[in-house]
């Protein structure tokens, strides 16, 4: 018994009983469902939302270094997962147990994080208490106009900010970093390489749900005449993953996978995405860190861009979409022309004539994907300006306070880059992207705000000469 309540024992009881809980919960599941022909679908939704988090747990219990790089597959991958589940079902709904998947496997981080919460920096707790006032302020005014849309608003908040803590309190080496960069990489080349095949073929699955979801805005659902999403939700978040990866293979040879191969590959995927915010803030980071990167960085990038700026030149023209491609990029020169520019400064001016009646914000759930959940006029599911959604979701007092956190972290990593110029450098230029694409869109909540916060985190990342798994 004695054995039983040692300190490293008890975690792991509590991990075989969590393992257990969830067996038992599965069976009684199967055994309700299996009765009623309607809960077939949203059984098979449960169960494998149930083993993609039990399998965090173990992988947390035995391969901790994996945990993060699994968080990211079950990110990305769940969306393709729910359309092919409706395509099989030819069932389409606005709502799925699989979309949760991620949110309950990111919620896994809790468990290092409690385990080492003595360890959290005093600048990280600092920012914990700002966004945790913000969010604790923002929900309670949220939950009681939409309900369980505040809910969902609120996993998008937190889970961002739980990746950015879990990094800055893990205690592992630098090789770690690097596993967990190359391993982003290899996320992107494979979500590029499915994006190009499903540019080209357009497979029935995808095609299912561009019919049902009514997403008129990405092209009609016919091969080679729509923009491309891969594995995720639409254009936008696949652009933006595709760009901050896509900078990630550019920057440093270590976190590359494919050589230039993979960075080509990925490049012209993100070009097919048409969006234009994420070549811009795939712009930003290169630039960002070029200018706090170490001379012999700065020459190697200097060579990838001449490669790239020959493909572009040379390749692009060659390939299916290149007259998309560069009919998209022909806008830059004249964006007053463009009808989405336009649209996005009238809504902008509409939100600051809103926010200056009523300062005090309307709380989570009124904007974003949680907004669908609740059945109020008053939300807004897209809101084209990250900067003004803090501002109308938190009020103008705490959206100001995240704001200027923001800014802190932009400062912090801009002197930490003084010295350290391996992690230093790409969070600094995490943090720059972060600051320009708020300008598009709230970028951090859900997939882009945690692959960007948990770049940002690598330069709070105590270093470590051991080799603790947490």
């Amino acid at each position: 018994m004695e054995r039983l309540f040692k300190k490293g024992n008890v975690t792991l009881s509590i991990q075989s009983l969590l393992k257990l809980a969830g067996i038992v919960a599965l069976g009684l599941s199967v055994g309700l469902a299996g009765s009623i022909d309607s809960l077939h679908s949203k059984l098979l939704e449960f169960t494998l939302l149930l083993l993609s988090v039990l399998m965090s747990v173990h992988i947390y219990a035995y391969k901790p270094k994996s945990l993060l790089p699994y968080t990211l597959l079950i990110w990305v991958v769940s969306p393709e997962i729910r359309r092919l589940m409706d395509w099989l079902v030819q069932s389409y709904s606005d709502t799925s147990i699989v979309s949760l998947t991620p949110y309950c496997v990111s919620l896994t981080l809790l468990l290092p994080i409690l385990k080492n919460k003595k360890q959290i920096d005093r600048r990280v707790g600092f920012i914990m208490k700002i966004i945790g006032a913000a969010l604790l302020y923002g929900f309670g005014l949220g939950f009681l106009r939409y309900g369980l849309s505040s809910v969902y608003d609120l996993l998008n908040y937190v889970v961002p900010f739980l990746a950015f803590i879990y990094v800055s309190v893990s205690t592992f080496d630098n090789d770690t970093r690097d596993r967990w960069l190359r391993s982003l990489s290899y996320l992107a080349v494979i979500v590029a390489a499915y994006g190009i095949y499903q540019y080209i073929a357009l497979p029935p699955w995808d095609k299912f749900w561009m019919l049902n979801a009514e997403m008129n805005s990405i092209g009609l659902p016919q091969p080679q005449n729509f923009r491309v999403f891969s594995f995720l939700n639409s254009p936008g978040p696949a652009g933006v993953f595709l760009a901050v990866a896509l900078a990630i293979m550019t920057v440093q040879k270590k976190w590359r996978v494919l050589g230039i191969v993979g960075v080509m590959i990925v490049a012209f995927a993100l070009l097919l995405t048409l969006v234009r915010v994420g070549w811009i803030a795939y712009a930003v980071m290169i630039m960002a860190y070029f200018l706090r990167s170490e001379l012999r960085s700065k020459v190697r990038l200097l060579a990838l861009a001449l490669i790239i700026i020959l493909a572009y030149t040379f390749i692009l023209p060659m390939l299916p979409g290149a007259n998309n491609v560069t009919s998209r990029i022909e806008t830059f020169g004249s964006l007053e022309e463009d009808h989405s520019f336009n649209e996005r400064l009238i809504f902008s001016n509409e939100i600051i004539s809103g926010l200056l009646a009523n300062p005090v914000g309307k709380g989570l759930g009124s904007s974003g994907l949680g907004a669908k959940l609740t059945k109020s006029t008053d939300t807004l599911v897209a809101f084209d300006n990250g900067y003004l959604n803090l501002f109308y979701t938190f009020g103008l007092p705490l959206g100001l306070a995240v704001i200027a956190l923001l800014g802190y972290l932009f400062f912090y990593t801009y002197k930490s880059s003084r010295t350290e110029k391996m992690y230093s450098p790409i969070a600094f230029a995490a943090i720059s992207a972060i600051l320009f694409l708020l300008f598009a869109s709230n970028v951090i909540r859900g997939l882009s705000g945690f692959i960007l916060l948990f770049i940002v985190s690598l330069a709070l990342m105590p270093n470590s000469s051991k080799r603790e798994e947490i």
